[in-house]
């Protein structure tokens, strides 16, 4: 009984040795057999649809749409069986967010139907397939190309307000245009916004690996969607052409000059222009300002008399960019005068002043292409100044002696709410 029931056990053994052992043989077997091997790896594309403010149907034209959409044709015919897209479709942050809520709801789902229309047939794709991800206000973005893309000093102030967490979204774009006069937000509605309005698709699928000894497949280039490719027997090979991912082009405005007019001297018929021009990253500033009014009426066209000729310049340092917000200047003119008003006043000479100037320019307008500018100016005037007398019938102006002398003056010599248009041209920047 003992014998037996140890030859029983060493039988069993026996038995499952063998089975190792062949397994083991079956094995040694299959790795001399070669072949291709599928490897969990990727292939990711990202492409962008970029939209015009408040449109969400795609426009083939507009921006860089008229280089992608033709990649992303090219995409779907040629990349493997696609088994899932993802949609991000975003607004930028400007405006109510119901609107922009809206918006990015919509360009999602246009951009799902536009991919609809052009999947060619067998890609096993249908629309419950392809999700939609919206996000109405793409704040990341926009403070990712402020830091990246915005040239101005006043960047760390900027991205300090767009960083705030104390204070809500509809509080943060308020701050951020009233911020220095509204020149950073002018920059940032004209050449960061229009990018911040898109749709990104996204998709991957599988890389088929091969053994050291076989021939590559060509890489896939990157796109924006989901797929997989399913195992095969034998490799096909496949000729996809080389996506170069060209830089971005951002066009970029830069102020050159700005033409001026003091409506306070307008009302008044005396005729006035100046032209500033910026220095130094638009902080500083140089004006030169003339007026010329120069006119006569009434009986002989001696009665009335307003002459005033005189040329200034003025420099000045400014506390934001393209010559908008605070500035204090130093200034410094001179000229020559006539004025008569039958014979209550007639006086005329020279004149010299300089002092100190203030002022404060904000943009106007539903564009905001255009400034206001208040300032006020004090200082220290030299007048000249020569009386005279007309005749009774004003043909002749006698000069009178007694009325001749020298005014030395200190306080405010002038005041100005003047209309601005800033001349600005635009270049091209890549990112």
């Amino acid at each position: 009984m003992y014998v037996f029931f140890i030859s029983e056990r060493l039988h069993r053994y026996l038995i499952i040795g063998t089975l190792f052992l062949l397994s083991w043989a079956f094995t040694l077997k299959a790795d001399e057999v070669p072949g291709p091997q599928v490897l969990d790896t990727s292939v990711v594309v990202h492409l962008r649809i970029a939209y015009p403010l408040n449109v969400s149907t795609i426009e083939e034209d507009y921006m860089s749409n008229a280089r992608v959409l033709p990649m992303v044709k090219e995409y779907l015919e040629r990349s493997p069986r696609i088994d899932s897209i993802i949609i991000y479709s975003y607004a930028s942050p400007e405006g109510p967010l119901r609107i922009n809520r809206r918006l990015a709801a919509e360009r999602g789902r246009n951009a799902r139907e536009y991919l609809l229309r052009h999947l060619p047939p067998g890609k096993g794709v249908s629309e419950d397939r392809i999700k939609i991800d919206p996000t109405p206000e793409n704040w990341e973005g926009l403070i990712e190309m402020v830091k990246e893309s915005y040239p101005y000093e006043d960047k760390e102030e900027l991205v300090s307000i767009l960083e705030d967490r104390r204070i809500n979204d509809d509080q943060r774009e308020a701050r951020m245009r009233r911020f220095n006069g509204g020149r950073p937000w002018e920059y940032i509605r004209t050449e960061i916004l229009p990018h911040l309005r898109y749709a990104k698709w996204t998709a991957a699928w599988q890389k088929i690996e091969l053994k050291k000894d076989m021939p590559e497949i060509a890489p896939l280039p990157q796109l924006t969607m989901t797929a997989c490719a399913p195992a095969i027997e034998s490799p096909i090979f496949r000729e996809f052409p080389e996506v170069v991912q060209e830089p971005e082009v951002l066009e970029k405005e830069k102020l050159i000059l700005a033409l001026k007019t003091n409506m306070l001297y307008d009302v008044v018929s005396m005729l006035n222009f100046s032209i500033e021009v910026p220095l130094f990253k638009e902080r500083m500033s140089i004006l030169y300002y003339h007026q010329a009014p120069w006119w006569t009426w009434g009986m002989a066209d001696n009665e009335f008399c307003l002459r005033f000729l005189s040329i200034g310049t003025e420099a000045r340092v400014w506390s934001a960019p393209q010559m908008r917000g605070h500035f204090l200047g130093v200034y410094g003119e001179s000229g020559k005068y006539d004025f008569e008003h039958k014979r209550s006043i007639c006086r005329q000479g020279e004149f010299w002043s300089a002092g100190l100037s203030y002022g404060y320019a904000m943009p106007i307008g539903k564009r905001q292409k255009l400034n206001l500018e208040f300032s006020v100016s004090a200082g220290y005037a030299s007048i000249a100044f020569r009386g005279y007398v007309p005749s009774e019938d004003y043909e002749i102006l006698w000069r009178d002696p007694s009325e001749v002398g020298r005014w030395h003056y200190w306080g405010p010599t002038k005041a100005q709410i003047s209309l601005v248009i800033p001349i600005t041209v635009r270049y091209k920047s890549g990112r």
